[in-house]
């Protein structure tokens, strides 16, 4: 299932769906806002942990990390488009690097 997101536009269009909770959230147009906020950061740790091992940047998850503790700590809640570039940091590195699959060179050699 998870090869699906080999496909970068589908994790793209994946993390823009998970992520308008958030920005709901933070405008405070969701009026219970804490529940769909955590289950967006959920889903969109999911996808950046998959695409991470895909395009063998593991390390992919730890920046929407960093937009969930900007985020949630009040002292650097006040910095509000910190978080918004820590998503678009994300989803630019998770389709600008192509998927770590071998290519026909890779898999047959002529002797």
């Amino acid at each position: 299932m998870y090869q699906a997101f080999l496909n970068t536009k589908l994790f793209i269009v994946t993390y823009l769906i998970l992520v308008l909770p958030t920005y709901l959230a933070d405008t405070g147009m969701i009026e219970n806002n804490s529940i769909p906020y955590v289950l967006s950061m959920v889903g969109i740790w999911g996808i950046c942990l998959i695409r991470g091992h895909i395009i063998g940047k593991y390390w992919l998850v730890a920046i929407p990390s960093v937009a969930f503790v900007f985020d949630l700590t009040p002292a650097l809640a006040a910095i509000a488009l910190v978080p918004y570039l820590y998503h678009m940091l994300a989803m630019v590195i998770g389709a600008a690097c192509l998927a770590d699959t071998p290519t026909a060179s890779d898999t047959y050699h002529l002797r």
